[in-house]
């Protein structure tokens, strides 16, 4: 599917909770996507995330610090793909390199 200038594409993040750590509680079981669907609380990203092709966005992660693409990097959206956001790096010494952002799963361990 391509998309073109101007047309949104919407990303959704993960209805499911991971319990590869192990714990186990009752909790999880009555935990359902809605209720997941509906947290807009600071820190927890929003369910659906809608980009534009030649719409600006900001790294709000540390992806490659080696490549320049740091918590704060601006960047202009250039491709719009089911598993990967392909950009265009406006900021810092790696200004103008086109880069590619893939889908990436977070859990518990993850976490800083």
């Amino acid at each position: 599917m391509t998309i073109f200038a101007g047309e949104q594409k919407e990303y959704l993040i993960s209805d499911i909770i991971d319990n590869s750590e192990g714990i186990e509680a009752d909790v999880f079981d009555q935990i359902t996507p809605k209720f997941l669907n509906s947290l807009t609380t600071s820190g927890i990203p929003n369910h659906k995330l809608k980009l534009k092709i030649e719409t600006p966005i900001m790294l709000l992660r540390n992806l490659d610090q080696t490549q320049g693409l740091c918590n704060g990097s601006r960047l202009i959206i250039t491709r719009l793909a089911n598993h990967v956001i392909g950009a265009k790096v406006i900021t810092g010494s790696t200004s103008g390199d086109e880069i590619y952002i893939s889908r990436m799963s977070m859990s518990l361990s993850q976490s800083p």
